[in-house]
């Protein structure tokens, strides 16, 4: 279940997802909201970002709280995890192109089944 957010949360998530936003909180936080503000950071898909800018703010400016330390860690393994899995779809999507172009086979790569479907209505 995604943490209810206060309105000055709200706000913070705002400036934590946006890639061009300082790296400053503006003001000490608790665990328990950043805890909410990492939930809603994942849900909304702006969790790189923010977990890029509370390393720029750097952990001696973080809360003490082991729950949220055990939260942030987990969080950042994901993020390498994931970042790798992009890493190697984008090799193997590479090479599927250039073998599909070197066949003359016209294609594009598309992100989500939706997309997809608008693509190619009739899949083959």
């Amino acid at each position: 279940m995604l943490l209810p957010l206060s309105p000055a949360e709200e706000k913070l998530l705002l400036e934590f997802a946006d890639p061009e936003a300082p790296s400053e909180p503006g003001g000490a936080l608790s665990a328990s909201s950043l805890i909410a503000l990492l939930a809603n950071a994942e849900f909304h898909g702006v969790l790189p970002i923010m977990l890029r800018k509370l390393r720029e703010i750097g952990e001696a400016d973080l809360p003490n709280d082991a729950a949220l330390r055990q939260k942030l860690s987990g969080l950042r393994d994901q993020a390498t995890l994931a970042t790798g899995q992009s890493m190697l779809l984008q090799y193997h999507g590479d090479r599927i192109m250039k073998a599909l172009a070197a066949k003359g086979v016209a294609a594009r790569i598309v992100k989500g089944p939706v997309f997809a479907r608008k693509l190619y209505r009739h899949a083959a």
